[in-house]
């Protein structure tokens, strides 16, 4: 199945070359990224059809995640 991937800031770098990648039917959001490479504790925000989502959500076809990086700033 298909699922849309967004990757920001320091973790861009990870973001499929399509923001689309064929994973497993029922893949949590930590194996997506895991498999993208992504270490997983620097994933601080992830969103999934633009909601909160935890690392062990499952995915579904046609899902949008989205992961952010811990940022700082002042």
């Amino acid at each position: 199945m298909l699922v849309s991937v967004k990757l920001y800031a320091t973790l861009r770098g990870y973001q499929p070359r399509d923001g689309v990648l064929e994973i497993e039917e029922g893949a949590s959001v930590q194996e997506v990224l895991h498999s993208l490479g992504v270490p997983v504790e620097e994933a601080k925000v992830v969103f999934v059809n633009g909601r909160h989502a935890s690392l062990d959500q499952g995915l579904q076809q046609g899902d949008k995640l989205a992961a952010f990086p811990a940022v700082g700033g002042g």
